[in-house]
């Protein structure tokens, strides 16, 4: 039959519970019922703002944002280096990494050399280095993107057979390289 009907034609709220009706305490109109409700929802949301917080860290890309150089070695001896980011790079069939220079820097150091420079825009870092004068340097190498070690090397640079390195985000380069200029 339901609520008795109020005089103005609406449904009067009846105070009396319907047989088998839960108590109050734990019927959704309690405050007990509505705190638990937003400890519940609040508790929730934290939780998901924490997961996307992660999941963003995890699915950002770490793009590199600075290349370190340092080489040892040869200490007063002339060193021709070329720097370049605007490039092109691809291994051909027999594994070699072609390198299409765009633009590049030339500048002459005397060793030893330790620079840093921003790649952030590029992602890609290109260097070679050449004796002078008949000089034949005998140098140490190290090479780091963002604090993380790419390359620690001995050997000699001798004339006519420049040193080189090429970096390309997120592709491995094979250390034979063939720059063009």
């Amino acid at each position: 039959m339901g609520a008795p009907r109020s005089s103005t034609g609406g449904w009067r709220a009846s105070r009396e519970r319907p047989a088998g009706a839960p108590p109050p305490s734990a019927s959704s109109g309690s405050p007990a019922f509505g705190q638990k409700v937003m400890r519940l929802t609040a508790g929730s949301l934290l939780a998901g703002l924490a997961l996307t917080i992660a999941a963003c860290d995890i699915l950002e890309e770490k793009w590199p944002k600075q290349v370190s150089f340092e080489m040892r070695g040869g200490d007063g001896l002339q060193a021709k280096v070329i720097y370049a980011t605007n490039f092109v790079a691809g291994v051909d069939d027999r594994g070699v990494t072609q390198v299409q220079v765009f633009s590049s820097d030339t500048v002459f150091h005397a060793l030893p050399i330790d620079t840093a420079m921003s790649i952030a825009g590029d992602h890609r870092w290109l260097v070679q280095v050449e004796a002078l004068a008949g000089d034949t340097l005998d140098v140490s190498v190290d090479v780091e993107v963002d604090g993380r070690n790419l390359l620690s090397e001995s050997g000699g640079i001798f004339p006519d057979a420049p040193w080189r390195f090429v970096y390309v985000f997120n592709q491995r380069i094979p250390r034979a390289v063939d720059v063009r200029f």
